[in-house]
């Protein structure tokens, strides 16, 4: 797997509780991928919620009083964060729409970042990007679609998150060269929180949950590695 640039000695004191971090967020990652979909227990929100929020944690004591985009980014994870223990609450209907806010400013958050980027180093718009946004915004419009009679009072709420998620994606898309792996992490998100929907709002199908929770992951991951590297 792709490597943490944070994870290199730092001569700060917190390499060990930065590896610390990294290994504990892939082992709880894994731990909650071997108990999803199943009967909802007491622990879920809290296993749920570690990690992504120890790869937040992991960012944030390597950049303290850091540049504006390690800041934005600790705070795309602590907004991820809560968002997963919102959708792991046991009354999940209840909680869901504040699972969404959160989700949709962790989103933004990301939009910042590439837009900083974007102003800063120029973008690049070649036709197999510009391909994989079109084909994105698409699917995006056909999934809402598809699911427009089952979303009811969520219909704009829905409307609103797909459309800053399409838009984080275009960012990422249109970043440098450099950061493939942003792009790769921004379609990975996109893809899991499709499949929430469909899961949600449509009809779930086998393995729904464990691919929404790799996806899920992965993307963030990639993302995280992609900024931190370019």
């Amino acid at each position: 797997m792709l490597s943490v640039p944070l994870l290199g000695p730092r001569g700060d004191g917190l390499d060990t509780l930065r590896y610390g971090l990294f290994v504990l967020s892939l082992l709880t990652a894994v731990l909650y991928l071997g108990r999803t979909g199943g009967d909802w227990y007491p622990l879920m929100p809290w296993l749920k919620a570690v990690p992504i929020g120890a790869l937040a944690l992991l960012v944030a004591i390597s950049i303290p009083g850091g540049p504006l985009l390690g800041v934005l980014l600790v705070a795309a994870l602590a907004l991820s964060t809560m968002g997963d223990v919102f959708l792991a609450l046991r009354d999940e209907k209840r909680w869901f729409i504040f699972g969404l806010g959160s989700f949709l400013l962790a989103h933004l958050a990301y939009i910042a970042i590439f837009a900083w980027v974007i102003g800063h180093f120029g973008l690049r718009a070649d036709a197999p990007r510009i391909v994989m946004l079109v084909v994105c915004v698409a699917l995006a419009l056909g999934l809402f679609a598809s699911l427009r009679q089952g979303l009811g009072e969520m219909t704009v709420p829905v409307a609103v998150y797909m459309s800053v998620i399409v838009v984080m994606v275009a960012g990422a898309l249109v970043l440098p060269a450099s950061t493939v792996f942003v792009a790769l992490g921004a379609l990975l998100f996109m893809g899991s929180d499709a499949m929430i929907a469909v899961s949600r709002f449509g009809q779930p199908f086998a393995g729904v949950h464990h691919l929404i929770w790799a996806t899920y992951y992965l993307g963030q991951y990639f993302l995280m590695v992609g900024i931190l590297r370019g």
